[in-house]
């Protein structure tokens, strides 16, 4: 009898061991552009890099939070959404902020699939076609953005800035960081979430946009913001 308890024991172990070795789990890259030395943690697991590459494997947490630290103090902290089976390749810069630049299928017809850092290797099978595929656009690049902010900024009407924000959604995209920095320059709440909604098509974080809630200072124009986004 004893020796079927150890041997049910033994296999109920091992079948809990494949099992979290086997289980879906993700990838976080992240590039740093500023010069310095930094060590970044996601979660309680951190990683050090002298050329600016910090790179998790083993992801299983969905909305981990993933943490910056230069010369021992914390720059940057937040949660991020991962994907089961993907990459998450990320950008940093003290001006920026974080930014999406691609999310990658991790696996293509069950053979892992991407080289090291952010694209997919040249020993995939070539009929390895991925339909999953994902390439976030990236945003509006750094000189462009002061540009924008600056124009904004000195725009005096409401509508102006609308316009400018109309004009610009056209031919670049905006992060949910970037779209907050430009709508806080309205000056009527009315008009600030018409300018949240015309470029809500141009933001390359979707899922981040909710987090712009707190900036309308009336809930009617809050709970019609919300509105909108659940429309979508």
């Amino acid at each position: 009898m004893k020796k079927i308890i150890l041997l049910i024991v033994m296999v109920f172990y091992t079948t809990l061991s494949f099992a979290q070795k086997n289980r879906n789990r993700a990838e976080v890259f992240l590039q740093i552009n500023d010069a310095g030395t930094y060590t970044v943690y996601l979660d309680n697991e951190f990683v050090g890099s002298e050329n600016g590459r910090f790179r998790f494997y083993d992801v299983y947490n969905s909305n981990p939070v993933i943490s910056i630290y230069r010369n021992n103090i914390v720059i940057f902290k937040k949660n991020i959404a991962v994907v089961q089976d993907q990459r998450l390749i990320l950008t940093y810069a003290k001006n920026m902020g974080m930014r999406v630049i691609k999310q990658l299928n991790i696996y293509r017809n069950v053979e892992y699939a991407l080289d090291d850092f952010d694209n997919y290797n040249n020993n995939t099978s070539d009929n390895a076609i991925d339909q999953n595929y994902t390439e976030v656009p990236k945003s509006l690049s750094p000189e462009a953005f002061q540009q924008l902010n600056k124009l904004i900024k000195d725009e005096s009407f409401d509508d102006g800035k609308t316009k400018l924000l109309q004009v610009a959604s056209k031919s670049g995209n905006f992060t949910t960081e970037q779209a907050r920095i430009l709508l806080k320059y309205y000056s009527f709440d009315n008009n600030r979430l018409v300018g949240a909604k015309a470029i809500y098509k141009s933001i390359i974080d979707p899922q981040n946009y909710f987090t712009l809630a707190d900036l309308f200072t009336f809930s009617s124009n809050k709970s019609d913001f919300l509105s909108f986004l659940n429309s979508k």
